[in-house]
């Protein structure tokens, strides 16, 4: 038989147990949660740094505005946890620069998702333009034409 002593002290050991689990489980659960949302953070920034090189590369290419949106929108549709976020592509051009822009919004965990802002990145790169580029220089036909006027042949 058990000593009612002994019985006493376990039953004492397993309220203190409970005590402590309810004292502790909110802490852990927010704490997992930051760690989870910084995750998805860090993840969505370095996704949205390979999207903004992707969209410069279209933009090389002779790429519009809406071409630069559909690929960006390609690219970061491949993630799941990415897939339903809203995407935003700027292009601001100069004579001198060009910038493309991509903006989105990141996924969040439970507990975080009823703040008010949701969390977003941004990345960007600027492209310049050089100034002395033979494409710049009229076509050579029109230089030669304008030659053979300053040679009188015309």
């Amino acid at each position: 038989m058990q000593n009612p002593k002994t019985l006493q002290c376990n039953r004492v050991e397993r309220g203190q147990a409970l005590v402590e689990l309810v004292l502790i489980a909110p802490i852990l659960i927010i704490i997992t949660c930051g760690v989870l949302q910084l995750a998805l953070v860090c993840q969505a920034k370095l996704l949205v740094h390979m999207a903004v090189r992707q969209a410069a590369e279209i933009y090389l290419q002779g790429g519009s505005q809406q071409a630069i949106q559909q690929e960006v929108d390609h690219f970061l549709g491949q993630y799941p946890f990415m897939a339903d976020g809203t995407v935003n592509v700027h292009l601001d051009t100069s004579p001198l620069m060009a910038r493309v822009t991509v903006e989105c919004q990141v996924p969040t965990v439970p507990f975080i998702w009823q703040a008010e802002r949701q969390p977003a990145v941004k990345a960007s790169m600027s492209l310049g333009r050089e100034l002395f580029s033979l494409n710049r220089l009229p076509a050579s036909s029109l230089l030669d034409l304008f030659k053979k006027v300053l040679k009188g042949e015309v």
